[in-house]
């Protein structure tokens, strides 16, 4: 379900783009040292933003990048945040949603590729959930909720969508992001932009799912596509709106860039039938 998180490189300045990189590698350093190498396979620019985002509400002391190099291409050094609360925490949040997706297709879809994948990722949930008791349970209770709504085959988009955002809210309100002002901004944010992963994950699985037989709310209500746009872009626009009542101390531009430019053209992408096979692809190194 995720997968519509990117930045629009050919926007950014180079120092903003090395920048990102730092705390995508930085990410992937962090769950290979907190849930050992397995875990990396699940690093996902989605977390990589949540990371971005909480450290721009912080001081830039708890931020330090550093040079490194990656298994992927050894033989280039490339910028690395080194590790902090904020890499840790998203990445109990990377091992969390890894695991409870794993869960949902083999148990929603006979995924073999799923099973086959959970044992290895069964004792890192373990130790995440040890971490974070409340988030592991928020996060079940709103798949839970969702789980439901889908066996009820419910059509309003409505309602699957916000247990979704509901979802995101319960990971984007932590301690981290600093103030109470700062909590209750980014627990909205996070539900909106829960809700238009899940619009935009089911306009664009319509087809899938009707081969398959599996649930979309789409399917079962017939809805324009300019009425779908109409949603996305104002869900789209009041996530922008809540983020500028945010006082940023670094990393605006990769935030603008994402929000403005990358969920924009995702937007657009999906719209437009340019299927991206987002679940089928492991994130890449950049």
């Amino acid at each position: 379900m995720f997968g519509y998180i990117r930045i629009d490189k050919d926007e950014l300045k180079i120092k903003e783009y090395n920048l990102f990189k730092s705390y995508y590698c930085g990410l992937c350093q962090t769950l290979k040292k907190e849930y050992g190498f397995p875990a990396r396979y699940f690093l996902s620019y989605d977390v990589t933003f949540l990371a971005v985002l909480l450290s721009a509400l912080q001081d830039d002391a708890e931020s330090e990048v550093c040079s490194g190099r990656c298994l992927a291409n050894p033989f280039i050094t490339r910028p690395i945040m080194k590790r902090n609360e904020i890499l840790r925490y998203a990445a109990g949040v990377n091992v969390l949603l890894a695991w409870f997706k794993l869960r949902d297709d083999w148990h929603d879809r006979r995924s073999l590729r799923a099973l086959l994948v959970m044992p290895f990722m069964y004792g890192k949930q373990k130790k995440s959930k040890k971490r974070f008791p409340a988030l592991y349970e928020h996060i079940k209770a709103s798949l839970s909720s969702l789980s439901v709504l889908e066996k009820n085959k419910t059509a309003e988009i409505d309602l699957p969508a916000s247990a979704f955002g509901k979802l995101m809210t319960y990971i984007f309100d932590t301690p981290l992001c600093g103030s109470a002002e700062n909590r209750r901004i980014l627990a909205h944010s996070g539900y909106l932009l829960g809700r238009l992963i899940y619009i935009l994950d089911a306009w664009e699985d319509r087809e899938q799912d009707q081969k398959n037989g599996s649930y979309n709310p789409f399917l079962l209500q017939e809805m324009k596509q300019e009425d779908v746009k109409l949603m996305l872009d104002y869900t789209l626009g009041e996530l922008a709106n809540g983020l500028q009542l945010l006082s940023f101390t670094c990393n605006q531009e990769i935030i603008e860039n994402i929000v403005y430019l990358g969920l924009a053209r995702a937007v657009d992408a999906v719209l437009s039938g340019q299927c991206r096979k987002k679940e089928k692809q492991h994130e890449r190194p950049i």
